[in-house]
């Protein structure tokens, strides 16, 4: 091999490693995680309002009235169920922050549960229903997850077609009104770092988590026979959810290696938003994103219970047209 191969060759290989080197180095801008916390709250905002309608889906379209009836109609009990959620969007964010999210799929499940009631109503026939469900603070997964889960709602049926014949079926439509609370988090244990106009944000050991939150006009119609000891029953929902979705990061916070000064957290936002994005608080103790969004979701339901003199077990599935995310629920009461 000549002198000038040689040198050709090791000028190849030098080029190729500070161009790898550079590539491996490249520091993510706030920009990048900015648009991803949009997208995130984007995906959560057609899923939450669809989560948020586990618990009260009894089998029968309507209990019956409270008074006058003999014996009065009511009934409490509980329900546990999942819900799936969509991944790739929270999955980039966490990503930029140093994790890898411990799902190779698509979806997540996340754990729910309420404890109801339903009271029949007074001389017209309809019944209102009531479910409140918490998880605090629990860690899933050997830990790698924490998780946490409020749920308060409440609704009205009103029954179209009630007959006592067992062979036609009973018709309602509903109106209800949800509240759901949540959050993922993780410790990350690495130093992050972001640019923005040739400055470099440093986030050390970040405690990583995701926060969503809705409130949702559910309206719905329900269909179900009884069938001497199986109820079947069938439904189709409409949701409007008014949601907030994004993360908080608890970390020491650092600029080009120092604290971060006032004057940094007025450039940080205003070289946000002359980049179209928002909706960023920074301090130095942490950096955090919540953003809004509106959405509709639409849904089927359905499912059967087994009845056994006056308790009902229940099986429910649900899916969400909106984003194909889907859902399923057991739940046992005690019905008049």
């Amino acid at each position: 091999m000549n002198k000038q191969k040689k040198i050709g060759i090791i000028t190849f290989l030098l080029i190729f490693i500070i161009a790898f080197s550079g590539f491996s180095q490249t520091v993510p801008s706030l920009t990048e995680l900015q648009s991803g916390v949009m997208g995130f709250s984007e995906d959560l905002a057609k899923s939450l309002p669809f989560n948020s309608s586990l618990g009260l889906n009894w089998s029968s379209a309507y209990i019956g009235k409270l008074i006058p009836s003999m014996p009065p109609h009511f009934g409490v009990g509980a329900m546990f169920g999942i819900t799936t959620m969509d991944l790739p969007a929270m999955k980039d964010v966490a990503a930029l922050m140093g994790y890898d999210v411990p799902f190779s799929k698509g979806k997540m499940v996340l754990p729910a549960y309420t404890v109801e009631a339903r009271l029949g109503g007074l001389f017209l026939p309809f019944d209102l229903g009531f479910k409140f469900g918490y998880i605090p603070e629990v860690a899933l997964w050997g830990e790698k997850l924490n998780i946490d889960y409020l749920l308060v709602g409440g609704d009205i049926r009103y029954a179209l077609l009630d007959k006592s014949v067992p062979i036609i079926p009973k018709i309602s439509i509903g109106v209800g009104l949800n509240y759901l609370k949540g959050g993922v988090g993780t410790k990350v244990g690495k130093q992050q770092e972001f640019s923005y106009e040739g400055n470099k944000l440093e986030i050390h050991q970040p405690d990583l988590k995701f926060k969503w939150e809705t409130v949702t006009l559910d309206f719905k119609a329900q269909a179900s026979m009884s069938l001497i000891i199986i109820t079947p029953y069938i439904g189709v929902g409409g949701s409007y959810g008014w949601s907030n979705a994004g993360y908080k990061v608890n970390a020491p916070i650092l600029v080009n290696s120092n604290p971060i000064s006032p004057n940094q957290i007025n450039d940080i936002g205003n070289f946000l938003k002359s980049a179209g994005l928002d909706g960023v608080d920074v301090d130095q103790n942490g950096i955090s994103s919540i953003i809004k969004n509106n959405a509709f979701s639409f849904r089927a339901f359905g499912g059967v219970s087994i009845n056994v003199a006056v308790i009902k077990f229940d099986l429910t599935g649900l899916y969400n047209f909106r984003d194909n995310n889907f859902g399923g629920s057991f739940g046992i009461r005690f019905q008049l």
